[in-house]
């Protein structure tokens, strides 16, 4: 199996439309990998429920519809979308539509009212309110009609009745595991900005210092480059071969000196002879230099 990093988008929408189909029964594509429904029973009723699938799904929630709609915690005010499903409530890209839509189906067919005709589900007498609502609220089934009448005048009883309900008390505790479950992701993430404030620092302090080692590299690479330069073996020879030329054209200028009677002869045969034997020494020094060159040339060619 291939790891999720390499599913396309395609691959993953198609493989939670597969899910609707393996944990569900009578499920019709209405349009292509956008809407499907998904038909069921519940209390001798013939209920479905269309599934939109948004562009961005999975990475959007799906919009789920219930017909005929009837009253539920779980549905939008005056409207048949489910919003409360827990598993809708909770949807994330990892989630399983298949699972979520089961679980909705479940819930309704639990709780779903029966009516058997649609006179009565078109009834909007304050008798057929107490039979649909006797089914989200057991208890209303004993009360009398003046009790009925005090809790839609009353606002303090109809909180307390909606507290009382265990489906939205269940919801309420799924709300509260959810914020707790956020504040202590966001403590933790409180606790780890100081060790992450410390490694920005030390990884602040490495690039100074890698800057500052850069810079020395450069100069002393600058250095190496020009003492390279000054001390090429090459450079050398030529300056041996102009400083030997230099001594013989000193030695030819005391000769002339010495001709035209400038100097006398001891100055001029201590002088002549220091110019010449330093002009032999560095052209013999030259001379070994240029061999040791042309041999060293020749071997690593």
């Amino acid at each position: 199996m291939l790891p999720r990093s390499y599913y396309t988008d395609h691959d993953i929408r198609k493989r939670q439309i597969d899910t609707l189909k393996v944990f569900n029964a009578n499920v019709a594509e209405i349009k292509e990998f956008s809407e499907y429904k998904v038909e069921f029973t519940a209390n001798s009723r013939n209920m479905a429920l269309n599934i939109v699938l948004p562009p961005e799904f999975p990475n959007e929630k799906p919009a789920i519809f219930i017909n005929p709609a009837f009253p539920h915690p779980w549905l939008a005010e005056n409207s048949n979308q489910v919003i409360g499903a827990p598993g809708l409530i909770n949807y994330t890209l990892h989630s399983d539509l298949g699972r979520v839509v089961q679980a909705i189906i479940r819930e309704f067919q639990r709780s779903a009212p029966s009516i058997p005709s649609e006179d009565k589900s078109t009834d909007t007498s304050p008798q057929s309110h107490i039979s649909v609502n006797s089914m989200m609220f057991p208890e209303l089934s004993e009360l009398t009609i003046e009790e009925l009448q005090e809790i839609l005048e009353n606002p303090d009883l109809q909180d307390k009745l909606l507290e009382n309900n265990p489906q939205l008390t269940e919801i309420d505790l799924e709300t509260e595991e959810l914020m707790t479950s956020i504040e202590e992701i966001a403590q933790d993430n409180l606790a780890k900005q100081q060790m992450l404030d410390e490694m920005k620092s030390k990884v602040l302090d490495r690039i100074s210092t890698i800057v500052q080692m850069k810079m020395n590299y450069e100069a002393l690479n600058r250095k190496y480059q020009k003492m390279s330069e000054m001390y090429d073996p090459h450079r050398i020879r030529d300056r041996l071969k102009n400083a030997a030329m230099q001594a013989d054209e000193d030695a030819e200028a005391i000769a002339e000196q010495f001709l035209l009677g400038t100097i006398s002869v001891e100055s001029f045969i201590l002088k002549f002879a220091e110019k010449r034997a330093l002009g032999q020494a560095r052209r013999a020094r030259e001379e070994r230099l240029a061999h040791q060159l042309a041999q060293l040339d020749k071997a690593t060619t």
